[in-house]
């Protein structure tokens, strides 16, 4: 078991990372040749290791698509961990917000508990902070004009223009457009959207509704997370949209992690356990 990080540091960390994310725009235009694409990591910290010494050992620029908390045990050094990270190379590594970085879930999944566990009486203070910076981060990132990252993806009645009149600061995201960029999930089977098994206002979008919204954008491909996938990467919408979950351990479950790498022009899907 890790020693418990002091409050102290957590809230020194804590605010250097809101003042870099307070400087973003809530959907970012980057332009880069060599970039990795982080999936969910859910508080494991066998996949924060390696993602740490992988930010270490090479140049490039990388995406998080969200869910850094909630699901394991180390949801505090995650954050914390990459947070000093991003006050040290803020343009270089770039932290999109999940579903998990939300009170709407973070209050149940496991990160309110674990903050309870491990601060007891500053448990409450610490949430509210958290969450706080947690509602200050991007939502969606737009490499070289073609590729868009998101957590969930495609909005029902809403294009890329409403995402980017979005305001910072919504700490629950429970409702409307910013909600459905968070928790939509891709699905063959649907043409179009229909309703979501995640619950009200929560869509699975189609090809048709994918496609609709890329043309509306003038993008040609997605990179999201979010959905759990046991085999850590997966291709929907003829190879246009590339979901990826980044935990080595889920719940008990042992995963096969994957992250992606665009070089070339190219994006490659990588096995993290190989790492």
């Amino acid at each position: 078991m890790l020693r418990p990080i002091e409050i102290e540091e957590i809230e020194k960390v804590l605010r250097g990372a809101e003042a870099e994310f307070e400087k973003e725009k809530i959907v970012l235009e980057i332009d880069a040749d060599d970039v990795f694409f982080v999936g969910d990591i859910h508080a494991d910290m066998i996949s924060a290791t390696k993602i740490f010494r992988l930010i270490q050992t090479t140049k490039s620029k990388f995406v998080f698509l969200g869910d850094y908390v909630d699901r394991g045990d180390y949801s505090v050094e995650t954050v914390i961990g990459l947070f000093r990270l991003k006050i040290k190379e803020p343009e270089r590594l770039i932290f999109l917000r999940g579903n998990h970085e939300t009170t709407t879930a973070n209050e149940v999944y496991g990160f309110l508990t674990e903050l309870q566990q491990k601060y007891r009486t500053k448990a409450l203070y610490l949430y509210k902070l958290f969450n706080t910076v947690f509602s200050k981060m991007p939502i969606s990132a737009i490499i070289n004009s073609e590729i868009i990252c998101m957590h969930g993806g495609v909005p029902k009645g809403y294009y890329l223009e409403d995402m980017k009149k979005i305001e910072k600061g919504d700490i629950e995201a429970s409702h409307g457009i910013l909600l459905q960029v968070l928790w939509n999930d891709p699905d063959e089977n649907v043409e179009y959207f229909a309703p979501s098994f995640r619950g009200p206002g929560i869509y699975l979008y189609g090809e048709k509704a994918f496609d609709e919204f890329m043309d509306n954008a003038q993008l040609k491909q997605m990179i999201r997370a979010h959905t759990f996938l046991p085999q850590g990467a997966q291709w929907y919408f003829k190879n246009k949209l590339l979901s990826l979950f980044s935990p080595t351990s889920y719940v008990g479950q042992t995963l096969k992690p994957k992250i992606a790498k665009l070089q070339n022009n190219k994006i490659k899907v990588i096995d993290l356990t190989k790492l």
